[in-house]
Formats: C-alpha cells, sequence, structure tokens
C-alpha cells in the first residue's frame, strides 16, 4: 500500500515486469561500465585510452542516436527493444570469449565498446519512448523517476559488485555473469503489453528530413529549448567527470579495480537518493516547466567537481563524487520529465534521441577531452579548469534564457 501511494506507476502489472527485467538490464550496464573502463587502464595505463574507451560507449549517441530516433518514430518499439538489447548482450559474451581464451587487446576492447555504444544510443532512446507507451500519462512523471531509482540504484549495486566479483572470482566469470544480466531485459520484453501510438502520424519524409522536423519543434519549444540548453552545459562540463573515474582510482589513488566500484558505486548512492527524492515529489504533485532544483544542483555539481580536483582525499573525494551523482540525477531525471511533458508520440522518438544526444554523446566528448588534457596536466588540474569553465558557461547562460524568454 505505501508504495502504491507513493509510486503510483508501479500500480501498473506491466510497468511492474518492465521495471523487473530493467533493474538485470541497469545492472548489467554499470557492471560493464567498471570492466571495460579498467581493461582500457589494464592494458595501456594511459588516461587518453580510458577516456577514449568512454567515448566509444556514449559518442554514437550523438551520431547513431539520431537516426534511431527517427527509426523508433516508424517501428515496432517492443520489437525494435528487443533486437537492441540482445545484440548488445551477445556483444559482452564476445568480451567473454575473447579475454577468456586471452585474445583480448586494446583494439578489439575498442571495436567491442563501440558496438555496445552504437546499439545502446539505440536503447536509450528506446526505453525513453516505450516507459510511456506502457505507462498511463498521468503517472509518467512518476514512472520517470521510477525508472530513475531503478537506473540509479544499479549505479550503486552493479559498480560495487563488480569490484567484489573481480576479486573473489574473477574477470572471466563476472564478464559471463553480465551477459546473463543483460539478456534478462529481452525476455522480458517478449511478456509486456504496449499501448498504441498516440498523435497524429505525420507523412514520411527521409531520415534526415524527419530529425530535423523533430530539432526545429524543440528549438521553437521555449521550455524543450531550455532544457536542453542547460543539458549541455551541464554533459560538457560535469557529466564527463564519471566517466574518467577509472584514471582517478589508478592513476591518483591507486585503489585499483575494487576502489574504481567503491567511487562509481558513490555517485550512484548520490544519484539514487536523488531519484527518490524526485519519486517522493513527482507523486504528491504533477510539476510543470522546470523546477528551480535543477538550477540549484547544477552549480552545486559543478562545485562538486572543484572539490574533486582540489582534494586529495580519498575520504573528501568519495563525498565529492557522491554530490556529483545527485546533482547529475537531479538535473537528468527533471529535464527528462519535462521534456517528456510536452511531447506527444508523434515526435517522442526524435526529440528524446535528440535530448540523450546531449546527456550521453557530449558526455563522451567530455571525457575524451579530459582523459587527453589530464595525460598532459594532470588528472586533477583538468577537474578544476572544466568545472570553472562549466560555472561561467552555466551563468552566462541562464542570463541570456532569460532575456530570450
Amino acid at each position: 500500500m505505501y508504495l502504491s501511494l507513493n509510486f503510483p506507476s508501479l500500480k501498473s502489472n506491466e510497468f511492474k515486469k518492465y521495471t523487473a527485467g530493467n533493474f538485470f538490464a541497469m545492472n548489467g550496464i554499470w557492471i560493464n561500465r567498471v570492466i571495460i573502463g579498467w581493461l582500457a587502464w589494464e592494458l595501456t595505463n594511459l588516461a587518453t585510452w580510458v577516456g577514449f574507451l568512454s567515448f566509444l560507449l556514449f559518442a554514437p549517441t550523438i551520431i547513431a542516436g539520431p537516426f534511431f530516433g527517427v527509426v523508433i518514430d516508424r517501428v515496432n518499439i517492443k520489437k525494435f527493444a528487443i533486437y537492441t538489447q540482445s545484440i548488445i548482450a551477445i556483444t559482452v559474451f564476445i568480451l567473454w570469449f575473447l579475454y577468456n581464451f586471452k585474445l583480448l587487446n586494446i583494439y578489439s576492447l575498442s571495436l567491442i565498446a563501440l558496438v555496445i555504444g552504437i546499439f545502446t544510443s539505440a536503447d536509450r532512446t528506446t526505453r525513453m519512448t516505450l516507459v510511456p507507451r506502457i505507462i498511463d500519462r498521468n503517472n509518467l512523471a512518476n514512472a520517470i523517476a521510477v525508472h530513475g531509482i531503478n537506473f540509479n540504484s544499479a549505479r550503486l549495486i552493479g559498480p560495487a559488485l563488480a569490484g567484489l566479483l573481480i576479486q573473489i572470482l574473477s574477470f572471466e566469470i563476472t564478464i559471463f555473469i553480465n551477459f546473463l544480466f543483460l539478456i534478462a531485459m529481452p525476455l522480458t520484453l517478449v511478456s509486456i503489453s504496449v499501448s498504441k501510438k498516440d498523435g497524429e502520424p505525420g507523412k514520411k519524409k527521409n531520415i534526415l528530413l524527419e530529425f530535423l522536423d523533430g530539432a526545429r519543434f524543440a528549438i521553437n519549444h521555449n521550455i524543450i529549448f531550455e532544457a536542453c540548453a542547460i543539458t549541455t552545459v551541464f554533459s560538457l562540463f560535469a557529466r564527463g567527470t564519471v566517466e574518467i573515474l577509472p584514471a582517478l582510482a589508478g592513476g591518483v589513488y591507486d585503489v585499483g579495480p575494487q576502489g574504481l566500484g567503491h567511487l562509481m558505486a558513490t555517485a550512484g548512492a548520490g544519484a539514487l537518493v536523488a531519484a527518490i527524492f524526485i519519486a517522493m515529489r513527482r507523486s504528491k504533485d504533477q510539476e510543470k516547466g522546470i523546477p528551480f532544483r535543477v538550477y540549484f544542483t547544477s552549480f552545486l555539481g559543478l562545485l562538486a567537481v572543484v572539490t574533486l580536483g582540489m582534494s586529495g582525499s580519498w575520504s573528501l573525494a568519495l563525498i565529492s563524487v557522491f554530490i556529483i551523482g545527485f546533482s547529475m540525477t537531479i538535473n537528468g531525471i527533471d529535464l527528462q520529465a519535462v521534456v517528456q511533458l510536452e511531447l506527444n508520440d508523434t515526435y517522442r522518438g526524435r526529440v528524446m534521441s535528440l535530448w540523450v544526444a546531449l546527456v550521453i554523446g557530449l558526455a563522451a566528448i567530455s571525457a575524451i577531452f579530459m582523459g587527453a588534457i589530464g595525460d598532459i596536466f594532470g588528472i586533477e588540474n583538468t577537474l578544476i579548469i572544466f568545472s570553472i569553465l562549466g560555472i561561467i558557461s552555466l551563468s552566462t547562460l541562464l542570463l541570456l534564457l532569460k532575456k530570450k524568454f
């Protein structure tokens, strides 16, 4: 009864099934990030490669994401989700095979990261388009927050579990367990019912024109435009921090894969606290527009990046990473809900693919620059530089938006 009152979206049996299957998929994603990030560091001992592998995991969102957004608006969303998630699981199985038979090197690892990145770019937008087709619109904001709790509990559990499994068992067994986690979601989707699309179907054009039509809609919509602009700044100057944590764990604190798991799990703990807070708020009140907490936590997250760069203390680093995870999630879940509530299914795939490109794709670009600059000037100095630029950029953006609107 308590869960139903505070999380009304969980009254839906279909959404409950989706949430259960997605729990394993999300943990698989975070276990995989620890595996690939640490393997990149172990094979090269260079922050540049760590940033580059992160880039390969997330950058396809910029290029392939918009293409998949158009495709998603055209195809059977349930079948598309099953196909993309199955390919991700199979690719992880190939990673296990190569590592198990001592065939893995940094180049084959890069190719695996790229394949996972391409199909994950489709999966991210697919999940955001699928949830509104499983839950009724009155509970959509709450469902997005519950999905955020699921994702961010995995951020807490997945990295810690990865570090524990690697330490107690081995990389080979951990990768295979990860494959089992990832295959759970496509198997679950087979039994889930998805509603028909709402909105009027538009006349089909070529893929580029359809994407530009969606982008034009987002630019001309004041609330969506502001949400995307804030997302752009935060992704460029704050989100990339989480992607170079392997270099921080190995190159600054020398804490190994278990320490990396602790860092990523701490970020996940902050994110989970934020997601629960938003879910409880949105279950009481279907908020309209961009909440003030988005602006506040965006600055708070950037200040935490400064602290992380200056601290030199493991305890203070963990506190800073917790705040970064908290701020990223307030920013991400709230702004996603703002955009989703302004859309119908006619534009949802295209606009959400654009939003995902800004969140994930720009974070990937940030990560590769952080890694490269970090090898030259040091990770700590790089974090300080990026956070100061972020604070200046966000302040300037808010002044310009105030004049625009």
